[in-house]
């Protein structure tokens, strides 16, 4: 399979790579990244390849209104998302789409705007690789696999959804894992099997439900709820106080959390505390007491109680 991508006014490819469809389980992953700084685009690309799979997360600006034209030869599977926001926003993540892709190969063009920080995600699958990750009889993906049968272009769910939390941090464990070899391989596969699941799990949720994409404002609430979790989580608000920070109602702030990130207020905060618990502990070798304090336990021994119930060890054993 061939996939490459080029700014449609400028010659040169942003990038070509050229992958075997074959799923070869023992062939190593190749690691790649790249910087474009030159008029119009500004560009972080990481890449990541081997037979059968080619992941791409990009980080892209631009300095004027261009088309970016994407070709894809190959039967292959693709996993996307787009994750966009105006340069000067204070949120981290702002506004996001996703969706699985049967794509036999096609030539797309898309229109991007300056003023705006893209940020691209894309595993691009043959259809042997895919088959092998998930069985061609499994119930989660029956009516997709009988589309790409026929051969023709198609998407998992009619329209373009929004990404979880799930997903977003799914994503972000696979770009930045720091294991090497065999293990890293292992991990890849089982990260972008992750996120499958999560994509259907989502789709099947809303097929059942009926419920329609949130709107962009509701959307701004819950990053922006989400960031002052993430940035206070000494000393966090409480949920009601949390609520009137980002001008809605308590009640509709856990229901629209819970279903927006698939996690509760609660959980979520917790889940930011251990995280950045175990980076200060394995890291920065902060000690248990500083680590407490950091996080918003007043005791170490609080701390040390909620830590081994998340992590099923001590900080103590983990520093060890």
């Amino acid at each position: 399979m061939l996939v490459k991508s080029k700014i449609v006014e400028l010659a040169d490819w942003l990038f070509e790579e050229e992958i075997p469809d074959g799923y070869v389980p023992d062939k190593p992953l190749v690691e790649n990244r790249i910087s474009i700084s030159k008029d119009p685009v500004h560009m972080e690309n990481f890449q990541l390849s081997t037979s059968g799979l080619f992941i791409l997360h990009s980080k892209m600006q631009f300095d004027r209104p261009v088309q970016v034209l994407t070709e894809i030869e190959g039967e292959t599977i693709t996993s996307q998302f787009i994750f966009f926001k105006p340069t000067d926003s204070k949120l981290p993540y702002g506004m996001s789409r996703h969706n699985i892709r049967y794509i036999p190969s096609v030539k797309s063009i898309h229109e991007v705007e300056p003023g705006i920080e893209y940020t691209y995600f894309i595993a691009v699958i043959s259809k042997e690789y895919y088959l092998n990750l998930i069985k061609r009889e499994s119930l989660l993906h029956q009516q997709f696999v009988h589309e790409i049968e026929k051969g023709e272009y198609v998407s998992f769910s009619e329209e373009d959804l929004m990404a979880t939390y799930e997903m977003q941090h799914t994503i972000t464990e696979l770009i930045e894992s720091k294991k090497k070899g065999e293990i890293r391989r292992l991990h890849t596969e089982s990260r972008v099997v992750e996120l499958l699941m999560y994509q259907f799990e989502q789709y099947n949720e809303k097929t059942e439900s009926n419920d329609s994409l949130f709107h962009e404002e509701d959307v701004q609430r819950l990053e922006m709820a989400r960031q002052i979790l993430e940035q206070r989580i000494a000393n966090p608000p409480t949920q009601k106080e949390l609520a009137a920070e980002v001008l809605t109602s308590e009640s509709k702030l856990r229901k629209d959390f819970k279903e927006y990130f698939s996690v509760t207020i609660h959980d979520y905060l917790t889940r930011v505390r251990m995280e950045k618990a175990k980076s200060y502990l394995l890291e920065d070798k902060m000690t248990v007491y500083e680590v407490a304090l950091l996080t918003g336990y007043g005791h170490q021994n609080n701390f040390s109680s909620a830590f081994k119930k998340y992590y099923g060890i001590s900080p103590g054993e983990l520093k060890m």
